[in-house]
């Protein structure tokens, strides 16, 4: 669908709510130790598929080989997974969850319902039913069947497209050079014309030395202009024309990739009312308010 300066806010809002959860998710796993969200992939991989190579767990999650054997080489010094070495070709490391992997899967697995359930706690009856369905629809679309049984739990659709819709955003913001908070505050700059720090700030739910440095980092390339508001310590932001532009580009490139994730759903009222609900909980968890 084409992308006005008027319908931004559909696309910008669920990447923006998406993105932002994937960050909460991140931050709580490493606050609790738990380690990261790709560790507890490769961690359930290797428990369906035991002596699976490095190079085929990084096709099947859809993570670049670096990435992967990092976060391997990580989990076997951790000792939940043990390395070996294949028969048919000694350059290549099979991977196989040991008891103490079970054990942290059980850990990681605690984690992330605690985090869902909070994320999808304004949703009730119907109306988290429809958002199940909506989340299960993309994970299945996209393929996303690689953990058979825990898959079909509404938290690990929830954070498998949060994490999807993250990693995608954040693809196409660096073919603009921007990095996804970055591309959050431009687009809405962009919505709004002109918009206060104070008010950009409760609309990311970003902590203040955060949106700080990401409007220091768009005026400085240009996108942005930085204007003192009402009072000596409010700083007004407007966007440039190139700003405009790249916020247009944005916008577009992220209206094209959710319509690719959510199909038929996207903009359906499921979509918004998730959406809308998911926002509600990220706000209290942040303390914000738009």
């Amino acid at each position: 669908m084409g992308t006005s300066l008027n319908s931004w806010e559909l696309a910008t809002e669920t990447a923006l709510i998406f993105d932002q959860w994937m960050r909460a998710i991140a931050a709580s796993l490493r606050d609790e130790g738990a380690g990261s969200i790709n560790q507890f992939w490769i961690l359930l991989l290797a428990s369906e598929r035991p002596r699976i190579p490095v190079g085929a767990a990084a096709d099947v999650l859809e993570l670049n080989y670096t990435t992967t054997a990092e976060c391997a080489a990580q989990l076997a010094q951790a000792g939940t997974i043990a390395k070996t070495t294949s028969e048919d070709d000694g350059r290549r490391s099979l991977i196989s969850l040991t008891a103490t992997g079970t054990q942290r899967i059980a850990a990681f697995d605690q984690s992330l319902m605690g985090i869902a359930k909070i994320a999808l706690d304004p949703l009730e009856g119907e109306g988290r039913i429809r958002a199940m369905h909506l989340l299960f629809s993309a994970c299945k679309r996209r393929d996303k069947k690689r953990m058979m049984g825990n898959l079909v739990r509404g938290d690990s659709t929830f954070i498998m497209t949060c994490q999807q819709i993250s990693i995608e955003f954040g693809r196409l913001c660096k073919r603009q050079g921007v990095s996804s908070i970055q591309a959050h505050a431009l687009v809405h700059v962009a919505q709004r014309e002109s918009i206060s720090a104070k008010e950009l700030r409760g609309h990311l739910c970003l902590d203040a030395p955060t949106l700080s440095r990401t409007l220091t980092a768009l005026a400085d390339r240009g996108l942005i202009s930085r204007q003192a508001g009402a009072s000596r310590r409010e700083v007004e932001a407007t966007p440039t024309a190139i700003g405009l532009q790249y916020a247009s580009l944005i916008a577009e490139e992220t209206d094209a990739l959710l319509a690719n994730l959510f199909g038929d759903d996207y903009g359906s009222p499921a979509h918004l009312q998730t959406v809308a609900a998911l926002r509600t909980s990220l706000e209290a968890r942040t303390g914000q308010s738009a």
